[in-house]
């Protein structure tokens, strides 16, 4: 699978995009969109426009070809990377309805353990995007509490 990776990579022709310019655009869409402060509609947008930026990685044609000490091929391996789990955590993000931790849901303002301690799980399926599932939260010994901030108590 890495191989054909690779080999994949090496045989793109024609691309116009750079990778620090598709890296420039997820960075901005992921601060603006999926941020410390979310909404449905900020997130939805995320998850398009970071669709989006994953097809046009796959047209992305490296400039260095070599086989020696290519940052160009490391870059774009790492963008491809980052472009999915960027993707993952929005489509997850869309799916929690509530606040928790230091990411705020403005239309859901608080925590909901009932339906969302868990953990959150992204599949791939090729070029679609990721399907979110859940896996329960094992509590052992430190029990689950609202994070509260400036010495606040509960």
């Amino acid at each position: 699978m890495a191989q054909e990776r690779l080999r994949e990579l090496f045989g793109r022709e024609g691309g116009n995009d750079s990778v620090s310019g598709l890296r420039k655009a997820m960075n901005d869409t992921m601060e603006n969109g999926a941020g410390i402060y979310r909404t449905e509609d900020t997130l939805r947008e995320t998850c398009g426009i970071l669709e989006d930026l994953r097809a046009r990685y796959r047209k992305l044609a490296l400039q260095d070809r070599s086989n020696v000490f290519n940052t160009d091929l490391i870059q774009a391996l790492e963008l491809g990377c980052m472009l999915d789990v960027a993707s993952a955590t929005a489509h997850s993000a869309l799916q929690r309805k509530e606040s928790r931790g230091s990411h705020q849901r403005l239309e859901y303002p608080a925590r909901d353990d009932a339906n969302y301690l868990k953990h959150s799980l992204a599949g791939y399926r090729g070029t679609e995007p990721p399907s979110i599932s859940y896996l329960d939260v094992v509590i052992t010994k430190s029990q689950p509490a609202e994070r509260v901030y400036g010495g606040a108590t509960t």
